[in-house]
């Protein structure tokens, strides 16, 4: 929440400085301990304010509205800087203000409106106009008014943003690419704190692979032409190739084979099982769970002898019922044929008839 809360500040900062930035101010006053900025619109027929601007000192245009020639006129060699002229809208032309600005040796021309309204660029004859114009307002006029003439005041004329296509083009692919450094910057930090409090026990579990020493130490063998009884395929069930005669198997506890760089890398990068029966390959044959192909008996020695001495103590101790053996001693005459041509049956019948009888409880 606390995150959202950040992003929303940081796209109004963002949305804020791109107004204020195509709203800029071109006029602004320095004097001691006062700055003021003023917004302004410059004419279309004066020179273009460049680089970093023109700084002078503001005079109160005489007459007012430079209908006619203006009796103050800067005399030249003298040490002032830059003078400025504010004139008011109104009575002439803007061209001709501007003219009569310049024929009485000033270097700028300030014109303020006469009504309350929006900015306007003034339009006019560029013919023979060398100084600089600008618009402003009736409120800004009347406060530059009550700071001209005086040494300690200056007055910077800084140039004016052009709303062009371009520059909205390039404001908006900046203010993308500010905007998406800040979501990816919020999004890596808030992925950082969430795997930092993350409980170790659930980082150790995002690990799959077995280390490649387990693997390596699998027994493998090379691939012939004859498949043994525990091949189970001619087919690589990782990579879905045939093996060909020399390639190198690898033999997991399950007793099914791979190819060795495909098991390998299945075994290191994604899981630790089989990848056909799904048993673990990091415990041995004698380790793996029951399943429903795992025999009921083992066929060691040890646990044959046990369920053979398990099976005489129960017919030991068990209440006999005696099983007549005379009707063995003679077989049907259809049977005599067949159990004398099989000379391997007859020894275990004779055996038969002398061994003790077995009771069944």
């Amino acid at each position: 929440m606390k995150m959202n809360g950040v992003v929303v500040l940081l796209l109004r900062f963002l949305c804020l400085l791109g107004v204020c930035w195509m709203t800029s101010a071109s006029v602004v006053l320095i004097g001691n301990n006062i700055t003021l900025s003023f917004d302004d619109v410059e004419a279309n027929f004066a020179p273009a304010i460049e680089g970093t601007g023109q700084c002078g000192i503001l005079y109160l245009a005489n007459p007012l509205d430079a209908c006619s020639d203006l009796s103050n006129k800067v005399e030249k060699g003298s040490n002032i800087t830059s003078p400025f002229a504010l004139v008011i809208r109104g009575g002439c032309s803007f061209d001709d203000k501007v003219r009569r600005v310049q024929k009485a040796g000033f270097e700028a021309a300030i014109v303020y409106d006469n009504d309350d309204g929006f900015l306007v660029a003034m339009a006019g004859n560029a013919a023979g106009i060398k100084i600089h114009a600008v618009f402003v307002s009736k409120a800004s006029g009347e406060i530059l008014k009550k700071y001209t003439g005086s040494p300690d005041i200056e007055l910077w004329l800084s140039p004016t943003f052009e709303n062009s296509a371009w520059s909205i083009m390039a404001i908006s692919f900046i203010s993308l690419l500010a905007i998406s450094a800040v979501l990816a910057t919020c999004f890596f930090v808030r992925r950082y704190h969430v795997r930092r409090e993350r409980p170790r026990s659930s980082r150790v579990r995002e690990f799959h692979g077995m280390s490649r020493r387990l693997v390596k130490a699998m027994p493998s063998l090379i691939f012939t032409a004859v498949l043994d009884d525990n091949s189970t395929s001619r087919t690589c069930a990782v990579c879905l190739e045939d093996y060909t005669i020399g390639e190198k198997l690898r033999i997991l506890p399950c007793h099914h084979k791979f190819h060795a760089f495909c098991i390998d890398s299945w075994l290191t990068t994604w899981r630790t099982f089989c990848p056909v029966c799904k048993r673990d390959a990091r415990t041995t044959v004698g380790d793996l769970p029951a399943s429903e192909s795992t025999p009921l008996l083992s066929t060691s020695p040890s646990s044959v002898s046990s369920v053979l001495s398990c099976v005489r103590s129960r017919i030991a101790s068990s209440s006999s019922i005696q099983i007549d053996t005379a009707a063995w001693t003679s077989p049907p005459a259809s049977h005599a044929h067949s159990l004398a041509n099989v000379p391997s049956i007859q020894p275990s019948v004779r055996s038969y008839h002398h061994s003790p009888s077995m009771s069944y409880s």
